[in-house]
């Protein structure tokens, strides 16, 4: 027998989460892009969020997919709680992984921050001046005046109050 017909309501159902996984990757790239333009600086940052983004996208339609194919809901749930179960070991262990992924997303939807400022951050007694140089997933990089690259979490930036002193770097 022919594999389609066969497999018609699966071969239909991949389809439309197929369209819907496009549809709603095309809406989330506009919803970034809209951020980049309203602010008008996050140029730099966007291709990283969309990386992100779409992960997240894939990881979902992944799963669905597998539903969709036929595989049983216990061998799902099985394996999904045995997944969330290393990923939850993983980020108690290491919390900081997960609050410096949502401290990337919230920098570049929320915050006025941007490559290129110069920031002024105290953590307690520690003082630090620099360039914002780069924005990562976890990470954010500073450059002193004295021409060092100063590596930060990224939830450093939501905790600590800092100044952005201005969009260059001072002279």
């Amino acid at each position: 027998m022919d594999f389609i017909t066969d497999h018609q309501e699966q071969v239909v159902e991949t389809a439309v989460c197929v369209i819907a996984f496009l549809l709603l990757r095309r809406f989330g790239h506009h919803i970034v892009r809209n951020a980049v333009i309203r602010s008008s600086f996050k140029a730099k940052e966007e291709k990283e969020i969309l990386r992100l983004l779409n992960l997240f996208a894939t990881i979902v339609v992944a799963i669905v997919i597998t539903a969709i194919w036929g595989v049983k809901q216990n061998e799902i749930l099985i394996f999904a709680t045995s997944v969330i179960t290393v990923l939850g070991v993983a980020f108690f262990a290491e919390m900081s992984i997960l609050s410096n992924v949502t401290a990337c997303l919230v920098l570049f939807f929320q915050h006025p921050v941007k490559i290129g400022d110069f920031i002024h951050l105290k953590d307690g007694e520690q003082v630090l001046e620099g360039e914002l140089i780069d924005i990562t997933y976890f990470f954010v990089f500073l450059r002193t005046l004295d021409g060092r690259t100063v590596t930060l979490p990224n939830s450093t930036l939501l905790k600590v109050p800092f100044t952005i002193m201005e969009h260059t770097r001072p002279t």
